[in-house]
């Protein structure tokens, strides 16, 4: 598969390079001074195409790198995410809570009668009715 991605990019290449070496040749032709023959104008064309593919494949491998990257911090945004409804009941919960304490301690501190007749009411009520209480 990686061995057709690489045909692949480097047929791309060499079909964007074909209009270049043609505006490359004319230039030569028309320069007496500098001509190259075919051989070196093929291979120079070579290590162009060369270049240009391992540098392709050097930016693929990074953007592969960074795909993962952002594929871990995904995973553990969702894992935060589903953790999420379970804290926020917790934190309403306790908050709760601690607002009910905070609401009964100012009744219980201002009437100690009336908690303490409470516990009393409680204790009768749990133990086992009397011979007097049952007739």
């Amino acid at each position: 598969m990686e061995q057709r991605k690489l045909n692949d990019q480097a047929n791309s290449l060499v079909d964007l390079a074909k209009p270049e070496a043609k505006a490359q040749s004319a230039d030569i032709q028309e320069s007496a001074t500098f001509q190259l023959d075919p051989r070196q104008r093929g291979m120079e064309t070579q290590n162009i195409m060369y270049d240009m593919v391992s540098d392709l494949n050097e930016r693929e491998e990074n953007m592969e790198k960074r795909i993962a990257v952002l594929e871990t911090k995904l995973e553990a945004l969702l894992s935060n995410l589903q953790a999420l409804p379970g804290l926020i009941s917790q934190v309403i919960s306790q908050q709760h809570r601690d607002f009910l304490e905070v609401q009964l301690q100012p009744y219980d501190k201002h009437s100690p009668e009336r908690s303490q007749s409470a516990s009393r009411r409680r204790s009768s009520s749990t133990a086992p009715p009397t011979s007097s209480e049952s007739s």
